[in-house]
């Protein structure tokens, strides 16, 4: 038996007390940085400074105009995403030329002009696990008011600020497969075929609900197939992603250009191993691809169906696959704000 003295009594006692500290700070670390960030139903956010505009500017002055942008969506608006390549977000400034006569953007490494001095070009990446809060970008402008009209002693303006920009959302699951259409067979199963619910994916455009089909295919097999809702759960309004600037530059667009505008957006589904793409439809009128569904928003929601381009042999049993959706679009969203234009005062 051994025979310990106090001192080292001590001693083992503090080492097994460091020992517990330190696995439970790493246990704590390990949760801290473990962050879900495809949550929540936002894109960007934007913001005009509570001072930038000012209340009050006089007539043929100088003032400031500051927007604080930032992206709380998972989708990170980069050179490193084919869509946000080469363009990135577009922001157009809509100001009341009789009153706002120029604008100038004040550039760095983050920020570019465009063709027009109302247009501002940036990119922002979505959150991540080492910042779960998103990135944000100031941009800032001078601008300068025009003279009164001799008879106004006042004037109120507005300043508008429109983003059209990239976006994607992701939602990864696992959905049940069951040959067993009429549950028939006995025995315990893995899983049970039943809807889905879902409230965000960290983006604008919401997967809310998956309900599975399990579609006899003849007598040996069946089809899987699921009837997949979406929502527009944004303050803004989802676009082509084929030219998705144009809802800011306003072109003159032809009706079938205007038809597969606004309030569309595409979505691909992904099985079985999560690389192998389903079939989905509707498609776009005339298009010879089968595999990416075409959601046009009617009162903010619509489905698409997606089914499996190979049959299940009804003699397998119940089993677990993993569901990849993504849903590709522009969107367009507008914050504006209002300053007073006066003349100086005269004694």
């Amino acid at each position: 038996m051994l025979n310990l003295n106090k001192e080292t009594l001590i001693s083992v006692f503090i080492f097994f007390l460091l020992a517990a500290l330190g696995c439970s700070t790493s246990s704590t670390q390990k949760k801290t940085t473990d962050v879900d960030i495809y949550v929540g139903t936002e894109g960007l956010t934007a913001e005009f400074a509570k001072t930038a505009p000012p209340p009050k500017v006089f007539e043929d002055s100088d003032f400031p105009i500051l927007l604080r942008i930032r992206n709380k969506g998972a989708y990170s608006i980069n050179k490193e995403n084919p869509s946000s390549a080469g363009l990135g977000v577009l922001m157009t400034l809509g100001i009341e030329k009789d009153y706002v006569k120029s604008l100038s953007l004040q550039k760095e490494s983050r920020i570019s002009g465009g063709s027009k001095e109302n247009e501002v070009f940036f990119f922002l990446d979505g959150k991540k696990q080492i910042n779960p809060s998103g990135d944000e970008v100031i941009v800032a402008l001078n601008a300068r008011t025009a003279k009164l009209e001799p008879q106004s002693e006042n004037k109120l303006s507005t300043i508008t600020a429109t983003f059209c920009y990239p976006y994607q959302t992701v939602l990864s699951t696992t959905v049940c497969i069951d040959p067993d259409v009429g549950e028939i067979r006995p025995g315990k199963k893995v899983c049970k075929v039943k809807e889905l619910s879902f409230s965000g994916q960290g983006a604008p455009i919401a997967v809310t609900k998956i309900e599975p089909q399990m579609i006899p295919e003849g007598d040996k097999s069946i089809k899987p197939q699921f009837l997949i809702f979406i929502e527009n759960k944004g303050k803004g309004n989802p676009v082509n992603i084929q030219g998705f600037h144009n809802a800011c530059r306003q072109p003159s667009l032809s009706a079938n250009e205007l038809k597969y505008m606004w309030n569309v957006a595409f979505l691909t589904a992904y099985g079985r191993d999560g690389r192998i793409k389903l079939d989905c439809s509707p498609n776009m009128e005339n298009s010879a691809d089968k595999e990416t569904g075409f959601i046009r928003f009617r009162d903010k929601k619509d489905f698409v169906r997606c089914t499996f381009k190979e049959g299940v042999s009804r003699a397998s049993d119940a089993f677990l696959s993993p569901l990849r959706i993504e849903i590709d679009y522009g969107y367009v969203q507008t914050v504006s704000t209002n300053f007073a234009i006066q003349k100086p005062l005269r004694y």
